[in-house]
């Protein structure tokens, strides 16, 4: 900023902000008061409706087109970045007319109400909806933006992006601000890039400054390479939602959704014995909606395994489908089998439902141990009903012919579940309205669970492998397909990656078929799968 620019800016602020940036030691280079339409440092992109209002800029976006406001500014890879925004949401839609206004994938859709920041090597940004603040790919802050006048920060240092509001820490955001830029001229923009969706805010301030660092760039306790991708194709059969499972002996097994994300839907049960490099379905558990989804290799050699699915009889007894095939996957025999939860979640109504999950394990004392999760239609107090969704564990000692209630994880559904040691094991389930997954850890083989514990990531269908080489591997996916690592049992997450940022389903599933060598998949565009070889840097 130029001295004389500099000095006027400073007078025009309350002399709290003064103290507040010498102190930080922050030198802003760019700056908008909202209090006229943005200057000759930034340029307008589109055909912005925007209107200068005693509370700020308006900027409406109501049509299929989209508009901002942009300004290059000189990034220095030695200093931190700090871009600020104090802005109101006053409405938003998603990016189709059926879905809710939460219904993004940013980098595929733009946003109505975002700030997005280059350094001339990576970009990524802010995207405010109604109920929460985000990045465009991974990192959620669960709150009301729309409510009163919000302060978000964001701090740029390497690859990291904490992300701040109102003075206080959300996000620490390690490997946050990963996404390579799309030109070399560093720049930030704020206001709408939605090619669908539509929304209107109110902008008081937008600011970009740099500092010197408070210390040295952490580095990555994880050194991760993620190999070529590879696609699984289906002739006519568009094949989503993988769930892998490991039988060992070069046997692995994958269950895929083959329909419309809806009840019922079928599911096909594929093998491979080339390390998932192609995969054939299993005849008679393929296109069928009593297809097994978790299956288990048991100490005999056979080969355990459940529908996802299951009804409700008249009398409120609830079944499912068990599958037990031979060793190597080529013959199989069902039953029905009975699963018996309490009645607080058990199934009453049509649209309640019992779902098997993609985690198993075989018990000390023979029996096997299944997740699965509820989904019940339940009455608010003000009469209207809600669905009230909960993850349990279920045993089985009569090779699963019966499942019996162990414990309740916690709230949510789709949950992954891996065991630590003998007694102790973690949680991670699907992030609910508000997007971010939660996690829960048990101390006593399950019986009892900790309260959950947001995560600052989300959000659709965890997966969990504990590695040989000790480290704890977790993928997610929505708005982009994710991994993250633990090195302390999922304590803290310290290592997260980006895999690909493609738009499908973005389901993901992982095993480990050797050692530091994972197998990820997933489902954006299409099924495909990857190498990623993992080795702790430390």
């Amino acid at each position: 900023m130029k001295p004389v620019a500099a000095l006027v800016w400073l007078m025009l602020l309350p002399v709290g902000s003064v103290v507040a940036a010498e102190e930080e030691g922050i030198d802003w280079l760019l700056t908008y008061d909202g209090k006229a339409l943005p200057g000759a440092d930034w340029t307008a992109v589109g055909s912005p409706k925007a209107t200068v209002e005693p509370e700020g800029l308006r900027l409406v976006d109501d049509d299929a087109g989209f508009s901002y406001f942009q300004a290059p500014w000189q990034a220095d890879p030695r200093l931190e970045t700090v871009v600020e925004a104090t802005v109101r949401v006053v409405s938003q839609t998603g990016s189709q007319k059926t879905k809710t206004a939460s219904s993004l994938w940013p980098w595929r859709d733009g946003a109505p109400v975002s700030v997005l920041v280059s350094d001339g090597r990576h970009q990524e940004g802010l995207v405010l909806f109604a109920n929460q603040a985000a990045s465009h790919t991974d990192r959620f802050i669960p709150m009301d933006t729309s409510n009163r006048f919000h302060t978000y920060r964001l701090i740029l240092h390497g690859k990291d992006m904490e992300m701040w509001v109102d003075g206080k820490r959300q996000v620490t955001g390690q490997g946050a601000f990963w996404k390579p830029a799309e030109s070399s001229a560093p720049f930030i923009r704020f206001g709408s890039s939605a090619k669908v969706a539509t929304g209107t805010a109110v902008w008081a301030s937008v600011r970009l400054g740099v500092r010197k660092p408070a210390g040295p760039l952490a580095t990555d306790p994880v050194t991760v390479k993620v190999g070529e991708p590879w696609d699984i194709p289906r002739e006519a059969v568009r094949q989503t939602r993988p769930y892998l499972y490991d039988m060992g002996h070069g046997l692995l097994l994958m269950s895929v959704a083959q329909g419309p994300d809806a009840f019922y839907e079928p599911y096909g049960l594929l093998k491979s014995t080339d390390a998932g490099k192609s995969w054939t379905p299993i005849p008679g558990l393929d296109q069928k909606d009593t297809t097994p989804l978790p299956v288990l290799r048991r100490p005999d050699g056979s080969i355990l395994a459940m529908s996802r699915w299951t009804r409700t009889r008249p009398d409120g007894a609830v079944f499912g489908i068990t599958t037990t095939l031979d060793r190597n996957a080529e013959t199989f025999t069902q039953v029905e089998n009975r699963i018996v939860l309490p009645q607080r979640y058990t199934n009453e109504s049509e649209g309640d439902q019992i779902i098997c999950e993609r985690h198993v394990w075989n018990d000390p004392d023979g029996g096997v141990t299944m997740v699965l999760w509820s989904r019940k239609r339940v009455p608010l107090p003000d009469g209207r009903l809600t669905t009230a969704r909960f993850s349990h564990l279920v045993r089985s000692l009569d090779e699963g012919k019966t499942w019996h209630y162990v414990s309740t994880i916690g709230p949510g559904g789709e949950p992954a579940v891996v065991r630590l040691s003998e007694t102790e094991q973690t949680a991670v389930i699907r992030g609910d309205r508000n997007s971010r997954m939660k996690q829960m850890f048990s101390q006593d083989a399950g019986k009892t669970w900790s309260d959950p514990v947001e995560l600052e990531v989300g959000k659709v269908l965890p997966d969990l492998v504990l590695m040989s080489n000790g480290v704890l591997a977790c993928s997610y996916g929505r708005p982009a397909s994710c991994l993250m690592f633990s090195l302390d049992q999922g304590k803290t997450w310290t290592s997260h990656h980006v895999i690909s940022d493609k738009v499908g389903f973005n389901y993901t599933s992982i095993r480990e078929i050797s050692p530091g060598r994972l197998l990820f998949v997933h489902d954006a565009p299409q099924l495909n799968a990857r190498f990623i070889e993992v080795e702790r840097a430390r």
